[in-house]
């Protein structure tokens, strides 16, 4: 996806002789590749050729979501393929980026834990894919957050209606919901608080208690009833959060950015039972890697590059462990050689359902780093998470008795049908 805030990045890039050595396929209308408007459907592949081998007429670059090869077989050379969920090219739009994800959202809804992780080098669109622009609440420019917070808040209110639908009278079940948010940064490896009233520069500690969850102490949690409320934490968050300007991007991500929504949901029963189920959203805007040589960075930028290289070169080693123990190897996976990492445990082969967004650019001169992305995606596809329903069952002895009973007779009736 192509990031507004990058006008070094082109959609296609001319050689000598003014022929596209790089191309997602949109810069012809007529060459889409079976892909609509640069977006994919159920699935997609990305082909990649090497340039130095392909000749002048043929393009470095191509994506398909239906399993297309034409790209891959442009002038009979062999192509790195990389198959996904989902592929869109630059000409997509936020809606169907959001579409391809909000199985999360509905997982998050029903009581399990959902992150969203975007992934990508320095100015390939990760913030603009994330955040979408400034003051798209309610347009075709809103990014993953506000359209998941709009998503979240509408089913909860769904829930709400059906509940008073199904329990017209005033001794029925009644359900009670809160939210919670959050908003922090890793900037050099130390946590701080986005929605901090004090000093925005005292670092918080990050803690593990007794039952392995990692969290920040001292963290603020604010109260939010609507979607109102939580896109003014998201933009107070979003102004205090590290930016700054390189060769590549003039307002690139210092720091990894984690939004956190918390939703705990209280069902009570006439007969005094009642049923807790909580789940937390999460939404991670990793701060993209950088080579020094195309950022030009120096004296704090080129620190904040190091630390920002180091933390996603941690988390290329957790991946790369995780994915060796499906493969049934004995590997120790280091969370805590990173706060990112250490923070993010859950999200990667714990208890969450996670999607991670992949951004790339179609600049030549970005290509070791496309296909370090590509790479890093498609082994973290192999990864196998395992989310369960958070949630528990609480009440007096009796009314909890009479629960029981209740399944019994429900499993028994289920187990007379299918016999």
């Amino acid at each position: 996806r192509e990031s507004k805030f990058n006008p070094t990045s082109a959609l296609s890039i001319d050689n000598g002789d003014m022929t596209p050595t790089i191309d997602f396929g949109n810069s012809h209308p007529s060459k889409q590749h079976g892909v609509k408007n640069g977006s994919s459907g159920s699935g997609g592949t990305i082909h990649i050729l090497d340039p130095s081998s392909t000749g002048n007429n043929s393009h470095g670059l191509g994506y398909s979501s239906d399993g297309n090869s034409n790209v891959a077989a442009a002038g009979g050379q062999s192509a790195k393929t990389f198959t996904y969920d989902a592929v869109f090219g630059p000409l997509s739009q936020q809606v169907e980026i959001f579409d391809s994800v909000k199985g999360i959202i509905d997982a998050v809804c029903a009581g399990y834990n959902g992150t969203i992780v975007a992934y990508g080098q320095t100015g390939s669109g990760k913030s603009h894919t994330i955040f979408g622009e400034e003051g798209s609440d309610d347009n075709s420019k809103a990014g993953l957050v506000q359209r998941s917070l709009k998503a979240i808040f509408h089913k909860i209110a769904e829930s709400h209606v059906e509940n008073n639908a199904d329990n017209p009278d005033e001794d029925g079940s009644t359900i009670h919901t809160t939210t919670k948010a959050s908003f922090f940064e890793i900037y050099n490896e130390r946590v701080y608080d986005l929605l901090s009233d004090g000093a925005l520069d005292e670092a918080l500690p990050v803690r593990e208690d007794s039952s392995n969850r990692v969290y920040v102490e001292g963290l603020t949690e604010m109260t939010v009833s609507n979607t109102s409320d939580a896109m003014e934490v998201l933009r107070c968050g979003i102004d205090n959060r590290r930016v700054a300007a390189t060769k590549m991007n003039h307002v690139s991500s210092r720091s990894h950015a984690v939004f956190a929504l918390a939703v705990k949901s209280e069902v009570t029963s006439n007969d005094g039972v009642k049923k807790i189920r909580m789940s937390k959203f999460t939404l991670v805007d990793l701060a993209g890697s950088e080579r020094q040589k195309a950022t030009d960075a120096s004296g704090d930028r080129l620190k904040e590059a190091s630390m920002i290289n180091s933390s996603l070169l941690c988390l290329g080693q957790v991946i790369n462990a995780l994915v060796e123990k499906e493969q049934g190897k004995m590997k120790h996976v280091p969370f805590r050689e990173s706060k990112l990492t250490f923070l993010l445990k859950d999200s990667w082969g714990g208890n969450s359902k996670t999607c991670l967004v992949a951004t790339v650019t179609p600049s030549m001169t970005s290509l070791t780093e496309t296909i370090s992305t590509l790479k890093f995606a498609q082994r973290a596809k192999q990864i196998k998470n395992t989310a369960v329903l958070n949630e528990d069952t609480c009440g007096s002895i009796a009314a909890l008795q009479a629960e029981i009973s209740r399944l019994k007779s429900e499993l028994e009736s289920s187990t007379l049908v299918r016999l």
